[in-house]
């Protein structure tokens, strides 16, 4: 899968790479929504980004919606780290640099009159490198844990079992595979289009 499962991975580990005939090349292509039907794009060097998946819970103390002040309550808390972790890629790496870091969802309690003991949110992070990546993963890990211990809660981190690395195209087979795909192209030609932040399981083969 593209996003999730690794599955070019596995099939790497189970020497799809390495069995007789051995892999020398390899070549990917990937249905793209804003490209009109019958056009080809690509670029050299890094094309799609480096993705990991994260879950965090905010473990606080639940009680009744009444009596707040008796709780410690891991829904203000998730309300304050979202916000706070949309301030590691605008305020802690440099503007020339590409990172994305996106809560996807949000879960606490089931019932309108009872703060609940913990909070649930899950996201993604992604970068055009693998040491960017790795170093917003540290960052949200430490806003997590500081946001949490502000507002009196502890927090729990796991990650997806495998980050994706990011597609990198070799120049000199995207100069070759440029001629080939003007060849079919409806254009007769291939189009230049900049880095997108989506993940590619493909990354692990080449």
């Amino acid at each position: 899968a593209e996003e999730g499962g690794a599955g070019m991975k596995r099939m790497v580990e189970e020497g799809v790479a390495t069995l007789s005939p051995k892999v020398s090349l390899a070549f990917g292509m990937h249905v793209w929504p804003t490209l009109p039907t019958g056009t080809i794009a690509t670029r050299p060097g890094p094309l799609m980004a480096a993705a990991e998946m994260f879950t965090i819970t905010l473990h606080g103390k639940g009680g009744h919606a009444a009596m707040p002040h008796l709780t410690i309550d891991p829904i203000v808390a998730t309300s304050s780290l979202v916000s706070n972790l949309q301030s590691i890629v605008s305020r802690t790496i440099s503007p020339l640099e590409s990172g994305v870091i996106s809560v996807t969802a949000i879960s606490a309690g089931d019932a309108f009159n009872v703060i609940p003991a913990s909070a649930t949110l899950k996201g993604t992070i992604r970068a055009l490198s693998t040491d960017m990546l790795m170093s917003l993963r540290d960052r949200v890990g430490h806003m997590a844990q500081t946001t949490a211990s502000l507002h009196g809660c502890n927090a729990t981190i796991a990650y997806s079992p495998d980050f994706y690395p990011p597609t990198v195209n070799d120049p000199e087979l995207h100069e070759w595979s440029t001629g080939a795909g003007a060849l079919v192209s409806h254009e007769g030609k291939v189009r230049d289009i900049v880095p997108t932040m989506g993940g590619e399981d493909f990354a692990f083969l080449a």
